[in-house]
């Protein structure tokens, strides 16, 4: 019974396994996968870098080739004859065009080599090494329950006094213990020994992969630089490329010429800036343009539809003896000519004949002043401001119905008002039952929802 217990003792008192040096096999397996998905998503970019660098330049020079040989018969018919492209510029363009299509038939045989030589052998060998997860995750599960009956173990053998149904529980955890061990002990050898062949297989294999991708990137490049410096050659360009200094210089000498006409053009000049020409006439405050005539009445503006008083006849002026004042009889404004309104009430409801025109009982000769108009520095009558309108009716406003959602709706379809629980929607359209469908808005959106999922605010 004692040797049993030092047994125990020594099971209870250590750890289960090398925790340190599986630990280490642990990472380096992480480092592995690491390495390998990291590799794959470079060489992948890497990859499309390359293929949208060909297809954009092989673009570009098509355009090339649009812009320096035009289609014939494009430009006939607008009144301008366009100039040809000199013979030497669309000769360089046109080899261009086939100098960058051969190198494109080039570049995508060695972009095709990167997927063959590069992705598919990292992928598959991360493929290889995802099943290994499965042994790291069933070993921890046995670690685990070994240390749950581990500690149910200690617990109870700590415990003073124990009963006999306790010492039977101890007894029965002992012997879990010991079965836990085994089965720990089993999964965590099978991992010491399956690992790091693994991890040893999955490093060795990063060396190749990369310098698959050197090779194949000194390749690129090696196409890309002989093709161009054998077209620079052939269309008489430097090769390699003078240094950037001359380069600006040059640009510089050909463009400051036609940089210099388009500044002395006065609308790029001025910013744009376009001011029309003005006519002469100003606005007033009263909305009248005054006349450019030697008087000072004002006149109505051009091009504007006349009122009844412009259609008028102009009515005599007074004469010296009954006006207080020539000069002012003279300038006498527009806005003081009777009208209509004012004869009517001059004429105080008389009868008046409608079959003679409006311009004929329009003329009062002799207008009382004591009806419908205010006389004015002794004889002048000003017609008197019309009532106001009545003011509009105000619009009965309609009471808003609002509800609270007892539930989320995500839509069923188009059209449906999306809600969750608590929000309160403004009812738009209802029916006569809850069990229907209403037209609500929340947010600013509009839509159906079900009433039934509602109740009233």
């Amino acid at each position: 019974m004692q040797s049993m217990q030092r047994q125990f003792g020594k099971l209870l008192n250590k750890g289960p396994g090398d925790n340190a040096k599986v630990s280490v096999l642990l990472k380096d397996y992480e480092d592995a996968d690491t390495v390998l998905a990291t590799l794959i998503e470079n060489a992948r970019a890497w990859r499309d870098s390359w293929d949208s660098l060909i297809n954009s330049q092989h673009n570009m020079v098509i355009e090339f080739e649009g812009l320096y040989d035009p289609i014939v018969g494009a430009t006939d018919g607008h009144g301008r004859e366009a100039a040809p492209t000199p013979q030497l510029q669309l000769e360089r363009t046109l080899r261009l065009k086939e100098t960058y299509g051969d190198l494109r038939t080039e570049l995508m045989q060695e972009i095709v080599a990167i997927e063959e030589r590069i992705l598919r052998p990292a992928t598959d060998a991360r493929t290889f090494i995802t099943p290994i997860r499965k042994t790291i995750k069933k070993r921890e599960n046995k670690r685990l329950d070994f240390e749950k009956i581990q500690e149910k173990t200690m617990k109870l053998q700590r415990k003073p006094g124990r009963n006999a149904k306790e010492e039977a529980s101890l007894a029965k955890y002992q012997e879990e213990l010991s079965r836990a061990a085994d089965e720990f002990n089993i999964a965590d050898e099978h991992l010491r020994q399956t690992l790091p062949p693994i991890v040893e297989a999955t490093f060795s294999i990063v060396p190749p992969l990369l310098a698959a991708l050197v090779l194949i990137q000194n390749r690129l490049l090696g196409l890309y630089y002989t093709t161009l410096h054998n077209y620079c050659e052939d269309s008489g360009f430097p090769s390699p490329s003078p240094p950037m200094e001359d380069v600006v210089a040059v640009w510089n000498a050909a463009c400051s010429p036609v940089q210099s006409k388009i500044e002395h053009i006065s609308f790029i000049r001025h910013k744009g800036s376009y001011n029309p020409p003005t006519n002469g006439y100003k606005r007033t405050p009263s909305g009248l343009i005054p006349s450019t005539n030697s008087n000072n009445s004002l006149q109505p503006r051009a091009m504007r539809i006349p009122s009844a008083n412009s259609l008028r006849p102009p009515s005599p002026s007074p004469s010296p003896a009954t006006t207080p004042s020539s000069s002012f009889s003279s300038r006498r404004p527009e806005w003081a000519n009777p009208t209509e309104f004012t004869t009517a009430s001059h004429l105080g409801g008389a009868n008046i004949d409608r079959s003679k025109p409006a311009r004929d009982r329009s003329v009062s000769p002799n207008p009382n002043p004591s009806v419908g108009g205010i006389m004015v520095n002794g004889g002048l009558m000003v017609k008197k401001r019309p009532p106001p309108p009545p003011p509009p009716k105000k619009p009965t406003l309609m009471q808003e119905n609002w509800v609270v959602a007892l539930y989320p709706f995500s839509g069923q379809g188009q059209g449906d008002l999306c809600f969750e629980e608590g929000e309160r929607i403004k009812v738009v359209t209802k029916t006569q039952t809850d069990q229907d469908w209403w037209v609500g808005e929340l947010r600013g959106v509009r839509g159906s929802f079900p009433a039934n999922y509602c109740r009233p605010a």
